[in-house]
């Protein structure tokens, strides 16, 4: 259910943000929410909370976003808040930065590797991505000690491990699996 409200409420979302003109700066409103949201749990707790009126929820939402996001996003927010579909703000977050994407021909990719990535590196990974995908590459870096060495990449759903902890594990179950 959380998926379907997410993907309709998104839709409509960048229906909008097409008709005015203004997807980008929707894209950068709903970003900021949502790292409020995931940085406050008493925020979701709130949200969430079925005895807290609407009307209560509301005047949070303006009061902490007001000077952050456009009126229009603040309206959405509203329409959430009356539908009560606020729990799913998260969804509908991730939902949209999807449709934004498609949209404007954007992969997201988060390589993990076992230390930071420098620049040349990560300019290397996104000229090969792109090249292959025939999108614009965003790289997200992410840290994991225990993969040892190489990067493991994570495409939309899709993982392609080139990691030294993923071939020895590959090894492992082909040792594991051979008859003597």
């Amino acid at each position: 259910m959380a998926k379907l409200v997410g993907k309709r409420y998104a839709l409509a979302l960048f229906e909008a943000g097409l008709e005015l003109n203004n997807l980008e700066k929707f894209k950068e409103d709903i970003k900021s929410i949502t790292e409020v949201i995931e940085k406050e749990e008493l925020l979701q707790k709130v949200l969430k909370h079925p005895k807290i009126s609407k009307d209560e929820k509301k005047e949070l939402l303006t009061s902490i976003f007001k000077e952050q996001v456009s009126q229009e996003i603040l309206n959405f927010l509203y329409v959430i808040i009356d539908k009560r579909r606020e729990g799913f703000i998260l969804d509908i977050s991730k939902e949209f930065v999807k449709l934004f994407n498609e949209h404007n021909n954007i992969l997201e990719v988060t390589a993990v590797t076992a230390v930071e990535m420098d620049n040349k590196m990560k300019d290397k990974l996104i000229t090969v991505l792109s090249n292959k995908t025939k999108k614009k590459i965003i790289l997200n870096n992410a840290i994991d000690k225990n993969i040892i060495g190489g990067v493991l990449l994570k495409v939309e759903n899709k993982i392609i491990d080139g990691t030294i902890k993923g071939q020895l594990q590959n090894i492992e179950r082909a040792i594991k699996g051979a008859t003597i």
